[in-house]
C-alpha cells in the first residue's frame, strides 16, 4: 500500500540553501581586519592614585569601593580587574 504523506504547503517555499549560498557568496574579509589591541589592558592601576582610581571606576562603572575589593582579590591588573569583573 502506498502511503499517503501529507506535505506542508509552506514547504513549497523554503530554497534550498546550496542555492542560496551560490547566488549570494559571503566574501571572506579576515586578511582586511586588523587584530584589536587595548594597550589599556596591560596596565596597572594605581591605588594610591585617587585620579587614577577614579578614572578605572568610571571606566569600569563601579564604585570606588568595588574597585578596591576587586583589587584586593585580583591585583591590580586592568585585564585581570576585567575578567573578574567580565567586562
Amino acid at each position: 500500500m502506498e502511503q499517503n504523506k501529507k506535505q506542508d504547503p509552506s514547504d513549497d517555499n523554503i530554497p534550498d540553501p546550496d542555492d542560496i549560498r551560490e547566488r549570494f557568496p559571503i566574501e571572506d574579509d579576515s586578511d582586511t581586519l586588523e587584530p584589536f589591541d587595548d594597550q589599556s589592558e596591560h596596565r596597572e592601576i594605581n591605588a594610591d592614585d585617587p585620579k587614577d582610581m577614579a578614572f578605572w571606576a568610571t571606566q569600569f562603572q563601579i564604585s570606588h569601593e568595588e574597585l578596591h575589593a576587586a583589587m584586593a582579590l585580583t591585583g591590580n591588573s586592568v585585564r585581570a580587574i576585567k575578567k573578574y569583573l567580565s567586562i
